[in-house]
């Protein structure tokens, strides 16, 4: 088998071509992805079947289909596509298109069998061309029976092509059997000049049917009405006909199945739409499908269709061992018994149908990935009742359901894993939910309850030093200088502390904030430490509007400015410069923002200590080099991720660094 694959995708035009060649051993893939490509295949012309994609870059599917069928009429077009509509879909139909799939992962599994079906729908067609061709070909050997009766219903002659199609040896045996009247029209029933055409179903003396094509003039022989006619066996046409009619409704049932496969949830929706399409389908009076298990040797009745009171019921059980021959079905081969009556041992679920009334059962292996799954079981009253078309609509419906059926167990296993893990995930977020809380509420109770005796500590060294420094020495008071100064760094980093917990716990109204002003206020504020420095700050106003919490963004700025002038190297003036610029949408901001710099020339950071120094309680040098609590940018961060803004920053070793925070901009 040869297989022509048009996609101009190559990764599409490789599943399919892995889909093929893992469902048909035998297969040839030729790949066309560009329209050069596409000429040397139509010219070469090997390809036994055609799976198009729809939307190409130098043309579509219909024109491709088209151009196919111009040039190979009888050679099968499938489309797979995810760009097409329903009116393309017709359209293409309309053009002789065999079938039509959506492009997916979860269809692809459905190529090979509807590659299968097609080649089978094609090999009927043939069949009934060559029928067809047949017929044509004895017509033109005049292989038709000749007749010619009085109109009262005497036989006058016949040629041998007539009696053979009656199954007769002679004319008068035709007459002593007395059979066959129906056939010759009586007087009345024919005008002069007219023809009557009719399609008869005759038996024949062996007791065989057959249909024939009657054609009758009513002339005049030497003066005396006479009707000549011709009889054409029609039983091969008829056939073909009533195939094709059992395939095409075979054909629209299947794909009522598969529309109502794809709807269906659950196994049992599945299976009860599949025996609902398929009853019509088969001469039977019982339809089911079981479900087998054979870790516990049990099957139960997933969905049964049937006449009343005949059959299990749904969700009923029982042992595999009542079932029938398990190992048959395990080998992909139906368990058939055309009459239960004339069986030696019948097991105990096949006596309960024979009871019923059953004669004909039929167990058709329902198989997935390998591995039996269940059954399909087909009973009828009347024994022997299956034709060999009836079993393999059977098949095809069970290796559908088999499918199916993997896939909606899929489905719900990934939706039972789904909800394992959203309640994982759920019942995680809440313990480190409570765990944050309970440690954020125990810093705050910690550092709120701390700087009660730190206070204590002060005043009583505060006391010592101004009334009782006469009666230290040197040394003593030297360490009291060093008690005050401890307090003074606790309660600095008890209230930074302080700070940082308050941000997680507290509310922070957003509200329009002019920078300039902002930064102003917090310029007047570290105006002493300025001084003291002889720190240079420049900003570049106008400074654009954010929307932040005021006092939350008046920290930050206040911090990020303290350690601008705070980390430069000793005999260094500090050069603070703080701009801000607009940025488009991007990352956790889904407006537009405002970034604000703020860079200075101190000692700079190392690259692999960007992140650490956001961390609470984190620092690079001593305390004797650069005082401080190490929380300052911890707040920093904090406060504006609070605010749902970002922070980060650039530095260079021995050159200064550049701190930035951005908030949305506030549009007027």
């Amino acid at each position: 088998m040869h297989i022509l694959i048009i996609d101009d995708d190559k990764n599409d035009r490789f599943m399919v071509t892995r889909e093929m060649r893992r469902e048909f051993s035998d297969v040839e893939v030729e790949e066309v992805g560009e329209p050069e490509e596409f000429e040397q295949a139509l010219a070469a012309g090997r390809f036994d079947l055609t799976i198009t994609d729809y939307q190409l870059r130098w043309t579509n599917g219909l024109e491709i289909l088209r151009t196919l069928k111009q040039r190979f009429p009888e050679r099968p077009v499938i489309m797979f596509t995810n760009t097409g509509t329903q009116e393309i879909a017709v359209e293409a139909m309309k053009s002789g298109l065999d079938d039509y799939i959506l492009k997916s992962p979860k269809h692809l599994v459905r190529l090979s069998t509807t590659v299968r079906s097609v080649l089978e729908r094609n090999e009927t067609r043939r069949r009934a061309n060559f029928y067809e061709n047949r017929l044509q070909s004895l017509l033109d050997q005049l292989n038709v029976g000749v007749f010619r009766v009085i109109p009262d219903g005497r036989l006058l002659e016949v040629n041998s092509v007539f009696l053979r199609v009656l199954g007769l040896n002679s004319l008068d045996e035709l007459q002593s059997i007395g059979g066959f009247s129906e056939i010759f029209s009586k007087a009345g029933d024919i005008t002069p000049q007219q023809r009557r055409e009719r399609e008869l179903k005759l038996r024949k003396p062996d007791g065989s049917s057959i249909w024939v094509s009657v054609n009758e003039t009513l002339n005049t022989n030497q003066g005396e009405p006479v009707i000549d006619g011709l009889l054409e066996d029609i039983t091969g046409r008829k056939r073909a006909e009533e195939s094709l009619k059992r395939y095409a409704t075979r054909l629209r049932t299947l794909q009522e199945l598969d529309r109502s496969i794809l709807r269906a949830i659950s196994p049992a929706g599945i299976a009860q739409a599949a025996l609902a399409f398929t009853y019509p389908l088969l001469p039977c009076q019982l339809l089911d499908v079981m479900l087998f298990d054979l870790e516990t040797q049990q099957a139960t009745v997933l969905a049964v269709q049937s006449n009343e009171g005949i059959g299990c019921s749904i969700g009923e059980s029982f042992s595999l061992q009542d079932f029938g021959d398990i190992e048959t079905l395990q080998q992909n081969q139906a368990l058939i018994i055309e009459n239960l009556a004339e069986h030696p041992r019948l097991y105990r679920l096949q006596q309960r149908l024979f009871d019923q009334g059953i004669h004909f059962i039929m167990n058709v292996p329902v198989i997935a990935q390998g591995q039996l799954i269940g059954s399909l079981n087909v009973g009828a009253i009347q024994p022997r009742s299956l034709t060999d078309e009836d079993t393999d609509n059977a098949y095809e419906v069970a290796n559908q359901l088999a499918i199916a059926i993997q896939q909606s167990r899929m489905r719900e296993e990934l939706h039972r894993y789904t909800e394992q893990l959203e309640e994982l995930v759920s019942n995680r977020t809440q313990q480190l939910e409570e765990a944050n809380s309970a440690l954020e509420a125990f810093a705050y109770s910690i550092s709120h309850d701390l700087q009660e005796p730190l206070r204590a500590m002060r005043g009583f060294a505060t006391i010592l030093l101004e009334e009782y420094d006469t009666a230290l020495n040197s040394v003593g008071q030297d360490l009291l200088y060093r008690i005050a100064s401890s307090v003074d760094r606790m309660d600095n980093l008890l209230v930074d502390l302080l700070a940082y917990s308050r941000l997680s716990r507290v509310d922070l109204p957003l509200q329009p904030i002019n920078l300039n002003l902002l930064v102003r206020q917090v310029l007047t504020q570290l105006e002493p430490s300025l001084e003291e420095k002889q720190a240079q700050v420049t900003v570049a106003e106008p400074l654009l509007e954010v929307v932040g919490n005021y006092r939350t963004v008046e920290q930050i700025v206040t911090n990020l400015l303290t350690n601008s002038i705070k980390f430069v190297s000793a005999g260094v003036q500090p050069q603070v410069h703080v701009w801000s610029e607009r940025r488009d949408a991007s990352g956790a901001l889904r407006e537009r923002s405002v970034r604000l710099w703020v860079e200075d020339n101190g000692i700079g950071i190392q690259s692999q200590h960007y992140e650490r120094i956001f961390g609470v309680f984190e620092r690079l040098h001593s305390i004797e080099a650069y005082p401080g609590t190490g929380i300052g940018l911890a707040i920093v961060r904090k406060g504006i991720e609070r605010m749902g803004g970002q922070v980060g920053m650039e530095s260079e070793v021995g050159r200064g660094s550049r701190f930035w925070i951005e908030l949305p901009e506030f549009i007027k």
